[in-house]
């Protein structure tokens, strides 16, 4: 970047755009990734803390696996609530304020669960901690999203919602040393304290997205300030203006989703999120117990877990690798889909075998959560991508609230199932189903943008030939 500055459309601007694709990774966007990514793994472990404290708290209480299956669902309903509205607010408050605000929230609301008296307190103390849960992950990966270049930003944002599994993942480690020490009230403290000790850090540490300040006011004096500090050798004027070159809309509003040719992927890009997270959460709370009803040792089905989330891990890093090469990303996430469902399948098959090596039925994991939670972080950040600046918090906070839901009803049909008496095996092949529908949902969004960007190459054609 030394030595250039990347013009708007006249000489005394700069395309704010332009500036961070082309300049060199600075240290305050490492900072903000970094941030971003702590933010993420607290999220992801609140989010995640009740399923290993299910068998704790259902022992203690009496109650049964549906009835627990309230809690996990109240959690989810409150966050498709909280990316929603709180996703909206962004677009017009700025990120960084909804970052603070949402997870202090959260972290205030999981230490009130841990004076929970019953299953009804619980549920609803999940609930309205769950507003602050789904409220921090738009903002995040909006914030996140704006501060990436675009040659990198589907592997950055995918590693920021690497927060999840990774959350989930730390939770496994640590829940099973605190219930040896103390019992599950002092897991859910631990789970609530440190993301309000987070916040200070992120007050300090984490600017507003610049790109966010640009639609709001170009000649914000915290622009330059920024912007010098990702390219130093940016050359400004007095009269220099800063300026985002590209989709302009009105107030941000879910209307505007549907408008604007944002129609067709808003709703692909939300169904296929909606199934995705339908099938990993209840993969990802019952698996435990599904591996224990199948005759494997609690120890190990909780292992189970942690296979399933670290594979997602590695899979989103190399899914994401391909999305930023040349390939269309909605192509490669429908081909990883198709892949998920076969591992799934091998998955079930294990669990129904007598006799099956254990490494045998972890890899068959390891490739369910290498295929379905890498694609599904993927997703996650390929729809960043999609929406213009000033819709983004809106876009990503609706796709967010509509994949809630599937990750609401997930850990509910996944109790009724287990109630039932459902053998695991046959739970896990029903997975290909909503496996399946994102995967079509994706192939379908892959056919419409090759047919419009072919539909413009046709039209470029004939204008020149015309001219």
């Amino acid at each position: 970047m030394q030595g250039h500055t990347p013009q708007g459309n006249a000489a005394n601007e700069i395309d704010i755009a332009a500036t961070i694709d082309s300049a060199a990774i600075s240290a305050l966007q490492w900072r903000v990734f970094a941030l971003t990514l702590a933010a993420s793994i607290f999220d992801g472990f609140d989010t995640m803390v009740m399923s290993f404290l299910a068998p704790a708290i259902t022992q203690e209480w009496g109650a049964s696996h549906a009835a627990f299956g309230l809690v996990f669902s109240a959690t989810l309903l409150g966050a498709a609530i909280g990316a929603a509205t709180l996703g909206l607010l962004a677009d017009r408050a700025g990120r960084k304020k909804l970052v603070m605000v949402a997870i202090l929230w959260f972290g205030l609301l999981t230490i009130a669960c841990a004076f929970a008296t019953g299953i009804t307190s619980l549920v609803l103390l999940r609930f309205v901690a769950g507003l602050g849960l789904g409220g921090a992950i738009p903002n995040m990966l909006a914030l996140a999203a704006e501060y990436a270049p675009a040659r990198r930003r589907s592997t950055i944002v995918s590693i920021i919602t690497w927060g999840t599994p990774l959350g989930a993942v730390l939770g496994g480690l640590i829940a099973p040393n605190v219930l040896m020490l103390a019992d599950w009230r002092a897991m859910l403290l631990v789970a609530g304290i440190a993301p309000v000790l987070l916040v200070p850090l992120l007050w300090i540490g984490l600017p507003e997205s610049v790109r966010f300040l640009a639609l709001k006011d170009s000649n914000d004096p915290r622009l330059l300030v920024i912007l010098r500090r990702i390219c130093p050798f940016l050359r400004v004027s007095a009269d220099t203006r800063f300026v985002l070159t590209e989709r302009r809309v009105g107030r941000a509003t879910i209307g505007a989703l549907f408008r604007d040719g944002l129609a067709a992927g808003t709703i692909l890009l939300s169904a296929a999120m909606f199934t995705s997270l339908l099938l990993s959460f209840m993969l990802v709370n019952w698996t435990p117990t599904l591996l224990e009803r199948a005759g494997i040792p609690l120890s190990d089905a909780i292992l189970g877990t942690i296979v399933l989330n670290l594979s997602g891990i590695v899979g989103s890093l190399g899914i994401s690798r391909v999305v930023d090469g040349r390939l269309r990303g909605s192509t490669v996430l429908a081909i990883s889909y198709l892949f998920a469902v076969a591992a799934i399948l091998s998955a079930g098959t294990a669990t129904l075998l007598e006799g099956v090596p254990l490494p045998v039925l972890m890899a068959t994991l390891g490739a369910s959560g290498f295929f379905l939670i890498g694609s599904q972080i993927t997703l996650s950040a390929y729809i960043t991508a999609f929406f213009p600046t000033a819709l983004r918090g809106t876009g990503i906070g609706f796709n967010n609230a509509v994949a809630r839901c599937g990750s609401l009803f997930g850990p509910a049909l996944g109790g009724i199932l287990l109630s039932a008496g459902i053998n695991p095996a046959h739970i896990l092949f029903a997975g290909i189903i909503p496996g399946l529908f994102s995967a079509v949902a994706l192939g379908i969004l892959a056919f419409i943008q090759t047919r419009g960007r072919a539909d413009t190459r046709t039209h470029l054609i004939k204008n020149r030939g015309l001219a």
